[in-house]
């Protein structure tokens, strides 16, 4: 019996040895995805917000317009798009060029209004 119970908690620990294996280098593949979208981004000389900023930070997405303070971005249902959790609730569709895929600027709706913005060195 003890024997039995030895090796029913060494299956367990090897277990969760590799669901925690699994676990910490998910981070590593979603940072990877999330470089395509770090960069600063320029918007249209009449806009309010002139630049914005989109860095990767512990495996999540941040945004922050002009100097006001970063807010995450939070990853929606729809590719390429991003809800921030600033007060504003803005949503971001990235763009990406048809034929290399990289990202070349975004699209953002606030508050009934759609802004535009190309990243600055695509």
């Amino acid at each position: 019996m003890k024997q039995f119970l030895t090796s029913l908690l060494g299956m367990s620990l090897l277990m969760l040895a590799t669901i925690s294996n699994a676990q910490t280098a998910a981070p590593s593949t979603d940072s990877t995805a999330l470089k395509a979208y770090v960069g600063s981004y320029s918007f249209d000389s009449d806009s309010p917000v002139k630049k914005y900023t989109v860095t990767t930070e512990k495996g999540e997405l941040y945004g922050s317009a002009d100097d006001l303070g970063k807010n995450k971005l939070v990853r929606q249902d729809k590719a390429d798009t991003y809800k921030s959790t600033s007060s504003y609730g803005s949503v971001i569709t990235f763009v990406r060029d048809a034929a290399t895929k990289a990202v070349t600027g975004f699209t953002m709706a606030i508050q009934g209004t759609e802004l535009s913005a190309k990243k600055d060195k695509p």
